[in-house]
C-alpha cells in the first residue's frame, strides 16, 4: 500500500498494513481495559461510610417532584428510586441477606383506628352501665388504647369476664334478648352510619342479624376497612426502597383473611403484598395461633427464605413485640406513628413496647420510631452488623451514627426494661 496522503487522513480513508492494524487495535483495547480497571479501583478505594449510605437512602425517601404540571410529574416513589441507585457502592458493603416482617394494622396500614372503632361500637351496647353522653369521648379513646392489637374474640371474652364479675348475664344473652339501652343504641347507630354500616335496628328488621357477634363483626370490619384503610405515612416509600434493594419482606399479622387482603387493596399496597406474602395467625393455622405466639413470624420468615435472627420486625402492640421476641427475630422496631395512638400517649406507648411485657424472656422492642422514614438507617445498620458476623437473636447496641440519622422522635432500648434517649435524637 502507498503512504497515505494528507487528503486520505482528513477523510479517514487511509489504510494500514494488516499486522499494523491488528497491533493498533490490540493496543487501543488494552488502554480501554486498563482505564476501566483504574476507575473501578479508584471507586472502590473510597466507599461510602455507613452513615453516608444511610443518609443518602433516607434522603431518597424524602424526594418530592417539582416543576411541571400534574400530568407531567413523576411520583415521589419513582424519583426516590432513581436516587436510591446512586449510593449502591455504600450498600454493597451491607450485602448480608436480611428480611423485613411487618405487622399490618397500625404498622403498614393505618387501619387500627377504623378497625378498633368498629370493635368498640360492636361491644359498646354491652358495656357495664355506659353513659351515652361519654361514649364518643375519652371513654372510647381509653378503650381503644387498652385494647389495640387484641383479636376481637379476646376483647369480647374480657367484656364477658367483667360482666360476670358484676353479676350480669353474658353479652350474647343480652344481645339475644335485645335488652340494649335505647339511648345507648342511638349513639351506637349514629357512629355506625359514619362508618358506612347499617343500624342494628335495620339489620334486625331485615332479618340479617347473625347469632354470633364475632361472625357479624367480621363482615362489618371488612366493609368499613374497604373504604377507610390507608397506608401509614412513608410506608409506600419504604416498600419501594426494600424492593429496589431486593430485601425480602412480608406481612405477619394476627388479623384474619380476607380482612387484611381487603385492607391491602384499599390502601393501594397490593403490588407489594401478593397473597403469598400475607400471613395470618388467625387464618393460616388450625387452631388459630394469636400473638404473642411466635408461629406467624416463623412462617413469614420461612416464606422470605431468611433465618429469624436475620429478620427485622415492625410492631405497634405489646403482643406483637412479644411474638417477634418469642420467634427470635434479630431486631424489633416498635412503631407509634399511626393515628390510633394519640400524640400525648406516644411516649407511654413506646415505653410499653420496650418493656417486653408479653415476651417469654422479657425482651421488648430494640428501638421505637414514629416515622417510617427512620427505618432506612436502622435497616442499613442491621445489615452491616450481620455482615460483620454479629449473630444471635438480640442486638441491643444500635450505633450512635445510625441513630443520629433519624429525624423523628425515638425511644431507645439500651438494655432490657431500661428505655432511654440518645444525643442527636429529639427526646419525647
Amino acid at each position: 500500500l502507498s503512504k497515505p496522503t494528507s487528503r486520505d487522513l482528513k477523510k479517514g480513508t487511509a489504510q494500514m498494513p494488516g499486522k499494523c492494524s491488528q497491533v493498533a487495535l490490540f493496543a487501543l483495547a488494552c488502554c480501554v481495559v486498563l482505564g476501566m480497571i483504574s476507575a473501578s479501583l479508584h471507586r472502590t478505594s473510597t466507599p461510602l461510610s455507613l452513615a453516608q449510605s444511610a443518609t443518602r437512602a433516607r434522603m431518597a425517601m424524602r424526594v418530592r417532584p417539582m416543576g411541571v404540571g400534574v400530568r407531567g410529574r413523576q411520583s415521589s416513589a419513582a424519583l426516590g428510586l432513581q436516587r436510591m441507585r446512586a449510593p449502591r457502592r455504600g450498600f454493597s458493603a451491607c450485602a448480608q441477606k436480611v428480611g423485613v416482617l411487618f405487622d399490618f394494622d397500625g404498622t403498614v396500614g393505618d387501619t387500627e383506628t377504623p378497625a378498633m372503632e368498629v370493635a368498640y361500637w360492636e361491644l359498646a351496647p354491652y358495656f357495664i352501665n355506659p353513659k351515652p353522653e361519654e361514649m364518643e369521648g375519652q371513654m372510647k379513646a381509653d378503650w381503644i388504647r387498652l385494647n389495640c392489637g387484641k383479636p376481637f374474640g379476646e376483647m369480647a371474652d374480657d367484656l364477658d369476664e367483667e360482666r360476670k364479675a358484676a353479676g350480669l348475664k353474658s353479652y350474647a344473652e343480652m344481645r339475644k334478648a335485645r335488652e340494649e339501652d335505647p339511648k345507648v343504641m342511638e349513639v351506637v347507630n349514629a357512629a355506625r352510619a359514619r362508618m358506612g354500616l347499617k343500624s342494628i335496628q335495620q339489620i334486625r328488621d331485615e332479618g340479617a342479624e347473625i347469632d354470633d357477634l364475632w361472625d357479624q363483626s367480621r363482615g362489618e370490619f371488612e366493609q368499613a376497612l374497604s373504604v377507610l384503610a390507608k397506608p401509614c405515612k412513608n410506608i409506600p416509600e419504604l416498600l419501594d426502597y426494600l424492593t429496589e434493594e431486593r430485601i425480602p419482606f412480608s406481612i405477619a399479622t394476627t388479623s384474619p383473611k380476607p380482612r387484611v387482603p381487603i385492607s391491602v387493596d384499599a390502601a393501594g399496597l397490593r403490588k407489594y403484598f401478593p397473597a403469598e406474602k400475607i400471613h395470618s395467625g388467625e387464618s393460616d393455622f388450625v387452631p388459630s395461633r394469636f400473638k404473642p405466639d411466635p408461629s406467624v413470624y416463623l412462617k413469614a420468615a420461612e416464606e422470605c427464605g431468611v433465618a429469624p435472627e436475620n429478620c427485622i420486625a415492625f410492631e405497634d402492640s405489646a403482643s406483637g413485640v412479644g411474638s417477634a421476641a418469642n420467634a427470635g427475630i434479630g431486631m424489633i422496631i416498635g412503631y407509634v406513628g399511626a393515628t390510633h395512638i394519640p400524640l400525648a400517649e406516644k411516649k407511654a406507648h413506646a415505653e410499653m413496647l420496650i418493656s417486653g411485657e408479653k415476651s417469654e424472656q422479657g425482651r421488648g422492642a430494640d428501638v421505637v420510631i414514629w416515622d417510617m422514614i427512620d427505618a432506612i438507617p436502622l435497616i442499613v445498620g442491621f445489615k452491616e452488623r450481620r455482615r460483620q458476623g454479629m449473630e444471635g437473636p438480640h442486638v441491643p447496641n444500635i450505633e450512635p451514627d445510625i441513630l443520629n440519622q433519624m429525624e423523628s422522635q425515638a425511644t431507645i432500648n439500651w438494655a432490657p426494661k431500661a428505655p432511654a434517649t440518645i444525643a442527636g435524637v429529639e427526646p419525647w
